[in-house]
């Protein structure tokens, strides 16, 4: 995917979601959600539900390798890794396994344990609210083997596992795989809608001035693409939530409390979590095909995509980044520190993308690059 490419696809996903989006559905789900847990009672279980969630949890415990059919697979969720990652990812490139920051060990089982209690909840949202819960988990029937090999059909909410699927593109010549699995499908009024969830662990307000400024992550916009080309449906709600959470009571008038912290405003606590509706048209499905099966090309004909600036942004969660410093030519290593000394010079010194492009940079030989000029 070129960078022109990237960010025209980037760019008509965000036009999609603000130009196609009713403002109401995303409300009417956090007015939903905010029903539920003020609920005197939304902090209990019921004992049938939580076990029969429980499990179809055990049930999908297990290994479910792809296919054995040669053909690159995507992740929904992996659609926006740059060209050298999923060239790598895709060869025969050893993972590279390192120490990490503790904190972020336990940020990621905090993000992967909330999204458990948020399909419980949603599950139980119509025991609690009544007729009042318009979207509900759709269930489906699964059929399964007893260890005597007799098949049992067993009704199943479709959510992860239970509604992954793989399915198998062909675009200008070339064969790929998609495989999704979303955190659910919700029934809304007969309709069926894509569920996707986020937590944000940046805090309260970080959180909400980004979204205000950018809405929803294109990423997450190009990973619920995935899943419309995979399922069929072609709209859904991405629902962002904080990890922090606003002061117990207000701190608004708390002077020990800086101002650009304070997590109440107007009387009110500032929102902890946010929902965006988006609609998937068939010019955002076409442009990630198109993506994708030129990524695809590359791996084919073991041809390592050329590096660009652009990618030293997709590093962060990248198991390769040794692989493709090692990999990069005089020329390209060139092109980075040119680039890098026009940042340093710039309005843009020490910003997101200067950071990220000097994260990259460290360790490499420089030196080694201007002598080969």
């Amino acid at each position: 995917m070129t960078n022109a490419n990237a960010r025209s696809a980037a760019n008509s996903l965000r036009a999609q979601l603000v130009e196609s989006n009713p403002p109401d559905l995303a409300q009417e789900f956090i007015a939903q959600l905010d029903a539920y847990y003020a609920h005197p009672s939304s902090s209990f279980y019921i004992g049938k539900l939580e076990r029969r969630f429980y499990k179809q949890k055990v049930r999908h415990l297990a290994w479910k390798p792809y296919p054995e059919d040669g053909l690159v697979t995507f992740g929904a969720s992996g659609t926006d890794m740059c060209d050298r990652q999923i060239f790598f990812k895709n060869s025969e490139t050893k993972p590279e396994k390192s120490a990490d920051e503790p904190f972020r060990g336990r940020q990621r089982r905090q993000g992967t344990a909330i999204i458990d209690f948020v399909q419980l909840d949603l599950i139980h949202m119509p025991a609690r609210l009544g007729e009042s819960a318009e979207f509900t988990i759709a269930e489906d029937w699964s059929t399964y083997e007893d260890d005597d090999g007799e098949e049992y059909r067993v009704k199943e909410w479709v959510f992860e596992d239970a509604a992954q699927q793989r399915k198998v593109f062909e675009r200008n010549g070339v064969q790929f795989a998609i495989t999704a699995k979303p955190d659910g499908i919700l029934d809304y009024k007969g309709q069926k809608l894509i569920f996707e969830y986020k937590t944000k662990a940046t805090g309260l307000v970080a959180m909400n001035g980004k979204l205000d400024f950018k809405g929803a992550d294109s990423s997450h916009l190009r990973q619920v693409t995935a899943e419309s080309l995979i399922f069929g449906i072609n709209e859904g709600i991405i629902l962002y939530e904080s990890t922090e959470k606003p002061s117990w009571f207000s701190d608004e008038e708390n002077k020990s409390v800086p101002k650009t912290r304070k997590t109440w405003a107007d009387g009110s606590p500032k929102p902890d979590l946010r929902a965006f509706h988006f609609k998937i048209t068939e010019k955002m499905q076409e442009d990630l095909l198109n993506d994708l099966a030129e990524q695809a090309r590359l791996v084919y004909e073991e041809t390592l995509p050329k590096m660009t600036i652009e990618m030293t942004g997709k590093c962060a969660f990248c198991a390769f980044k040794g692989h493709c410093k090692s990999q990069l030519t005089a020329e390209e290593k060139t092109m980075l520190i040119e680039a890098e000394q026009r940042y340093a010079t710039s309005n843009l010194a020490g910003k997101y993308d200067h950071k990220n492009l000097r994260e990259y940079l460290s360790g490499l030989d420089l030196e080694e690059a201007s002598e080969d000029e």
